[in-house]
């Protein structure tokens, strides 16, 4: 398939949906007061200053959003782990014209063929990105800050929450290639990923959701002229877990740390501890995230507090992307809120209705947000199929069938020659008779992808004719 033709449909079908870039000229009218102080700034006099420790941060390349970092450093003979994150909402006054904006936008979109739809304007992202500077410029930070046992690399003793500065230098500012290339020299990734492991695996002892950690999935990688896919190194799949691990430790610290001090915020859950009790327990990650597909397990956005079980935690939020969520700038303003509210007096950020409606809306945009992700990756996946058969002449297909609900058949592809993907393949079927066992998985040999004109049907041929009509062959 001609890639121009591609393009055509993408423009048509998936890149309407991710909606209009930002309009600078409006954002330059809302961003007025951005330096001005506001109820919940926190005094420069009030943070303390972290800048003389060496912090890094790791970002997929070309990365302009960068949330968070971290350092890891000696002190008085005691090893610490500082997990800082961007403090967007110093520059936001609450139910500003900006922070309206902000609300109404939800979520930062990344589209495939273009840059990402940020949720803050161009200004606030500069100030507020913690990816490296070789201008000296320090950041506003809030940061999570734990002693490390130097024998097993567990957190130990008081975990602190503290408003920081730091600084992240040009030459520290990573890839996770990169950052995976040096991570056998480098003293402090080589210290994060000691730390990441013990801290896996004490939430393994809780959950076996720490199973979805093996699963690297090959990915769909576009560039103007060709698309294709790319599977991660194994050290670059340690180096992406050293940083999901720190945002896990922080977002369940920072969870407890709110039904603590207010009982309330916006909480991530996931309620399926009895389901997981179900599951056997040498399940490898890549069969365990088949059967959390199959069975539906999702999770939730919530004012009120519970678990989030396939995290492990007992209470759980989004702290650690508030440059690119608005849910972890409510929690942002929370933790603030606390700071104050003995010294400066002001009134609580967000009354109960009011996280009630915050946090069904930063359902409904997530789950909306996640089809048109499906979509896009879906649309990529085709089209790095088409390539594949014009290189070679044929790809080879594995799949399972999750599930029929009376019109639509549902399928994952699992796999494509020897890349392990997993991509949504919805079949409309008016009589599906046959019986359904997810755990099965079948192959078929495929020479023909059609262009994607529609979601649900007849982008693979053979593959429709495979399920329906002829036999197939449990691999």
């Amino acid at each position: 398939m001609d890639n121009t033709v591609y393009e055509n449909n993408y423009s048509i079908i998936v890149e309407p949906k991710y909606g209009i870039t930002r309009n600078s000229t409006k954002d330059k009218d809302i961003t007025n007061n951005i330096k001005e102080p506001h109820s919940f700034s926190i005094d420069s006099g009030d943070r303390l200053d972290m800048t003389k420790y060496d912090t890094y941060s790791i970002d997929p390349a070309g990365c302009k959003d960068a949330d968070d970092a971290f350092s890891v450093f000696t002190e008085n003979e005691k090893l610490f782990l500082a997990i800082h994150i961007a403090d967007p909402t110093e520059y936001i006054e609450l139910h500003s014209e900006l922070w309206k904006d902000i609300v109404d936008k939800t979520t930062t979109k990344y589209p495939s063929n273009r840059a990402p739809i940020h949720m803050m304007p161009a200004q606030v992202l500069e100030l507020s990105s913690l990816q490296g500077d070789e201008f000296g410029n320090e950041k506003n930070a809030i940061t999570v800050l734990t002693e490390i046992d130097t024998t097993s690399y567990e957190p130990i003793n008081e975990i602190k929450l503290l408003f920081t500065r730091i600084f992240v230098k040009r030459e520290n500012a990573f890839s996770y290639t990169n950052a995976s290339n040096i991570c056998d020299s480098n003293y402090i990734i080589n210290m994060g990923l000691k730390i990441s492991e013990s801290l896996k695996a004490k939430r393994a002892l809780r959950t076996k959701g720490t199973k979805l950690n093996e699963v690297s999935s090959a990915y769909p990688v576009y560039e103007p002229n060709r698309v294709y896919l790319y599977q991660d190194t194994k050290q670059e799949q340690l180096t992406k877990q050293m940083i999901a691990e720190f945002a896990i430790f922080a977002n369940s610290f920072v969870g407890e740390y709110l039904k603590i001090n207010l009982n309330t915020g916006i909480f991530r859950t996931c309620n399926a501890n009895r389901w997981l009790e179900t599951v056997y327990s040498e399940i490898s990650g890549e069969e365990l995230l088949q059967e959390i597909i199959t069975n539906g397990i999702r999770a939730d956005y919530m004012s009120k507090i519970e678990s989030h079980d396939l995290v492990g935690m007992p209470e759980y939020c989004h702290f650690t992307s508030p440059i690119r969520r608005l849910s972890d700038c409510i929690c942002h303003y929370l933790l603030k809120y606390i700071y104050f509210r003995n010294t400066r007096m002001v009134v609580g950020p967000f009354s109960e209705s009011e996280l009630d409606g915050l946090a069904t809306k930063c359902l409904m945009v997530s789950r909306t947000n996640k089809k048109l992700q499906y979509l896009d990756i879906k649309f990529r996946l085709l089209q790095v199929m088409d390539n594949m058969i014009h290189d070679n002449k044929h790809i080879t297909i594995h799949y399972y069938i999750t599930g029929y609900s009376g019109l639509f058949l549902n399928i994952i592809i699992c796999r494509i020659d020897h890349f392990t993907v997993h991509m949504s393949y919805t079949l409309r079927v008016r009589d599906y008779g046959k019986d359904i066992n997810p755990k099965e998985k079948y192959s078929i040999r495929v020479t023909r992808v059609n262009c994607f004109t529609k979601y649900d049907q007849n982008t693979i041929p053979e593959l429709d004719d495979h399920i329906l009509i002829k036999s197939t062959q449990v691999i």
